[in-house]
């Protein structure tokens, strides 16, 4: 296999409807960049991805059309109200996808180091798993790296609970990351989201919250 097949596809997920925006999120500026822009550099600019797939909304393509390159692929998900597994299933539907160990990233998390991407890689390949998810203090962050042959899984399950169903059945092959990185927890839902990113000491603060959330002791 050649080093760009053996290296994984990014599968960067763009067909949300982006309910608690009002508009599509993706879209909207960030400083000088769209969300989605600065989404995508982790995997543009990582050494150990190849392919990038952008699975996006129905007739959303004209939209997403100047991201396309030689290495950027704009696929449609022609029915996202089934949820994220839906645009999961038509990113790995692509020939781009066939056979290949893929990234799992939704395209709201827009400050992703490019070498937190290279360390998910390496952990992969260095460890005996079959999924990496980063984390960041206990919590689960993006992007998860699977192996190709839970491809299957995806078709078959997620429907009830989306990509969970597939991390609870593997979680014993599953490594957990640690890295001192709170991006990989950051993402946009909100206006709010939007006007804090620019800000690293405020996006941190958000995600050190939900730190401590975690932490609680749950009601039963």
């Amino acid at each position: 296999m050649s080093t760009l097949k053996s290296n994984p596809v990014a599968i960067v997920l763009a067909a949300g409807e982006s309910s608690r925006m009002g508009h599509d999120k993706l879209l909207a500026m960030l400083g000088k960049k769209r969300v989605i822009e600065h989404a995508l550099r982790a995997y543009r600019k990582a050494t150990r991805v190849s392919d990038i797939i952008l699975v996006v909304g129905p007739g959303a393509t004209s939209l997403y059309e100047p991201l396309r390159t030689p290495l950027l692929h704009i696929v449609e998900n022609p029915d996202p109200s089934k949820g994220m597994i839906s645009s999961i299933r038509a990113g790995l539907s692509c020939p781009w996808a066939a056979e290949r160990n893929f990234l799992i990233a939704p395209g709201d998390v827009p400050f992703v180091p490019p070498e937190i991407v290279d360390q998910v890689v390496t952990a992969f390949v260095t460890r005996d798993c079959k999924i990496v998810i980063p984390s960041y203090n206990g919590l689960g962050g993006h992007p998860g790296l699977f192996s190709a042959e839970l491809s299957q899984d995806f078709h078959l399950r997620g429907d009830v609970s989306g990509a969970r169903e597939i991390l609870f059945r593997y979680q014993k092959d599953t490594v957990r990351l640690n890295v001192p990185e709170p991006d990989i927890c950051y993402d946009i839902d909100t206006p709010e989201d939007l006007e804090h990113a620019l800000d690293p000491g405020a996006r941190w603060a958000r995600v050190e919250a939900r730190v401590e959330e975690k932490k609680k002791p749950r009601l039963r």
